[in-house]
């Protein structure tokens, strides 16, 4: 399929895996990164050099929800999926590292949080729609 040739919005974006079925209310982009490691040797001049690492470190994500009640279970394992409105989706197997409860306020609805970190037995992987 080709790229989107306009950006799509968050809408209609979805999170699923680990049991979990909730309202979405927005979804930070998880952010995939690879350290590197000094190689400096008294040869050097001037900058120090560096080299990559050899793998990864899988990215992590904050899922706000509209809090329906529904238990989110800290420590939770299993596969996650972020599917991006035509745009694709990012899986793999997770974590459920942080939960936040909604704080309880006068006239606005209950919203909440639970962090996913990846890690790494199975992906993650982006696959484009």
């Amino acid at each position: 399929m080709p790229a989107l040739t306009a950006p799509a919005c968050g809408n209609g974006t979805t999170v699923s895996g680990m049991g979990l079925t909730t309202l979405v209310r927005s979804v930070s982009g998880p952010t995939d990164t690879i350290g590197m490691f000094e190689t400096t040797d008294l040869a050097t001049t001037e900058y120090k050099t560096f080299k990559k690492n050899c793998v990864g470190e899988p990215g992590k994500l904050t899922v706000e929800v509209f809090w329906t009640g529904a238990a989110i279970t800290l420590g939770a394992t299993g596969t996650f999926t972020l599917t991006y409105p035509s745009a694709g989706n990012y899986s793999g197997t997770a974590i459920i590292t942080s939960v936040k409860y909604p704080d309880a306020n006068a006239n606005e609805p209950l919203v909440g949080s639970y962090d996913i970190s990846f890690d790494g037995y199975t992906g993650p992987a982006f696959t484009a729609a």
